[in-house]
């Protein structure tokens, strides 16, 4: 039961492996690193995983929204990986009215050509591979486009998947890019989500790379005690003071993370991680007490999955 969130600049990637399952989040890349090339075909290489049909399989690979920086590894990943679920804002045949994106609204490059043409064929609903520790929540498409607040704040950030999974008896929250309207909106309109907000969140991906225009007072309020328990990890490129993307500094507080966490001493609490100081390796193992390794070596992380 093991977790890496990928220090690739201003994107998102994250892998996951429990309860038997193996589940990739985002496929950004940056040019330093590659989550399919540099981590994934080495380590099923490693594991001398089977092939079919020339290609590795996992359990479900989701795409949160259709932006560049969530999967631009995507022609890499459709070489070699071939995922049971594909799960991502689409408009297959048989879905909603309401649940179907409106593809006018987003940019339309070489990234959203190839996973429109991985759609094809694929039936819905959007659903969880493990249907039980894993949930999956969203506002449908038309509900966004129909918004004037929510598709003007961005149409493609506020129809992001968000996950919430339990992992051995720790809770981690992963927004996408969902903005704050976007998270207001959710919260309001959908009791199942609110009420899993109240279980509370241990680690949580910061939605939208932890930037300003996407901090939700409105989550937190929603979460239990308030606050994460254990820590926020933001997945954002190196910004200098006046750069116009800048992390909001709220996530680093005592009042919004408890910092119940390895990284803590009794004197001084970490309550934020940034990936830019390395890929962010998490263990499992051990109930509701996740170990959180900062790791920069691709072999060094590869090992760690490698292992148990």
């Amino acid at each position: 039961m093991k977790q890496v969130i990928f220090n690739v600049g201003g994107a998102l990637s994250t892998y996951i492996e429990f309860d038997g399952k193996k589940l990739l989040i985002d496929i950004g890349k940056s040019e330093d690193f590659n989550p399919i090339t540099d981590f994934l075909i080495p380590l099923y290489k490693k594991r001398n995983s089977i092939l079919t049909n020339n290609k590795y399989s996992l359990d479900q690979l989701i795409i949160s929204h259709p932006h560049n920086d969530h999967m631009s590894a995507i022609s890499d990943f459709n070489d070699s990986f071939s995922p049971q679920l594909l799960t991502c804002p689409n408009d297959n045949i048989g879905m909603p009215e309401d649940e179907k994106i409106n593809w006018d609204l987003v940019d339309n490059n070489d990234d959203t050509i190839k996973l429109k043409n991985m759609l094809i064929g694929r039936t819905p609903p959007l659903c969880s591979t493990d249907t039980k520790n894993q949930i999956i929540y969203y506002i449908p498409p038309k509900k966004v486009e129909k918004n004037n607040d929510l598709s003007n704040e961005s149409y493609c950030n506020n129809i992001s998947i968000v996950v919430y999974i339990r992992i051995n008896g720790t809770k981690i929250f992963l927004p996408g890019d969902i903005q704050k309207l976007g998270m207001e909106y959710l919260i309001n309109n959908n009791t199942s989500f609110r009420n899993i907000l109240g279980e509370g969140v241990d680690i949580l991906i910061a939605p939208h790379h932890g930037l300003r225009s996407s901090f939700s007072v409105e989550m937190f309020n929603k979460i239990k005690n308030n606050k994460t328990r254990c820590l926020n990890i933001i997945s954002e490129k190196v910004t200098t003071a006046d750069s116009n993307r800048q992390v909001d500094s709220r996530y680093s507080s005592e009042e919004y993370c408890e910092g119940d966490n390895n990284f803590s001493t009794k004197t001084d609490f970490v309550y934020q991680k940034k990936t830019t100081g390395g890929h962010i390796f998490i263990n499992y193992q051990n109930f509701a007490k996740p170990f959180l390794e900062i790791i920069d070596n691709k072999v060094t992380l590869i090992n760690r999955f490698y292992s148990e």
